[in-house]
């Protein structure tokens, strides 16, 4: 009975061995298939899309642009998660889209607008839905510079409840060729 009980152990042991190989090669194949993440993993947010837009490389190339670009900048502003620097950088790109002299007359635009965005947040006001309504503006010239007005409704959420805008947006063109945002009056959507 000694031989079989010896027998039976070798055989247990041999068995535990030949499984934890078996089962050690299976991580092993898992591990080395499994690729590191990468830079190339990130997904790129709406946030994001906004702070690396380079207006000096990409201007948007016609006023239409111009205003949904800007539309879109309030959206994400008012809504989406994003840090300070995040709101700097989206306020900057949102500065580069404006004339120069309504700068000149709103010198603190980005402490203005930062000031804007957080009552817009605090008061829970969101922008789900904008449609740019103008789609052949015509163009002007006003003291020398080409301008267009372009429409844009804008549906503004406050809460549960919604009300929808016309923006008219004033663009004028600059010595560079850019569509800049000039001014704009605003209105409730007649019914």
């Amino acid at each position: 009975m000694e031989e079989s009980t010896k027998s039976a152990i070798i055989k247990s042991i041999v068995l535990c061995l030949l499984g934890a190989i078996f089962v050690g090669g299976i991580f092993l194949v898992i591990v080395r298939n499994k690729k590191p993440k990468t830079g190339d993993d990130y997904v790129l947010t709406v946030v994001d899309g906004i702070t690396t837009t380079d207006l000096d490389k990409k201007y948007p190339s016609d006023g239409i642009q111009v205003v949904e670009l800007y539309t879109k900048i309030l959206q994400v502003l008012y809504k989406e998660t994003y840090t300070e620097k995040q709101e700097d950088d989206m306020l900057k790109v949102l500065k580069g889209l404006m004339d120069e002299d309504f700068l000149a007359q709103n010198a603190n635009f980005e402490g203005v607008m930062k000031l804007d965005v957080k009552q817009k947040r605090d008061e829970d006001y969101s922008i789900p839905l904008y449609t740019v309504i103008t789609r052949d503006p015509v163009i002007r010239e006003l003291d020398g510079k080409k301008t267009q007005m372009i429409e844009c409704k804008i549906l503004l959420r406050h809460g549960t409840v919604g009300s929808n805008y016309i923006y008219q947006f004033i663009l004028r063109k600059d010595d560079e060729g850019k569509w800049k945002i000039y001014g704009w009056a605003v209105k409730p959507e007649e019914e």
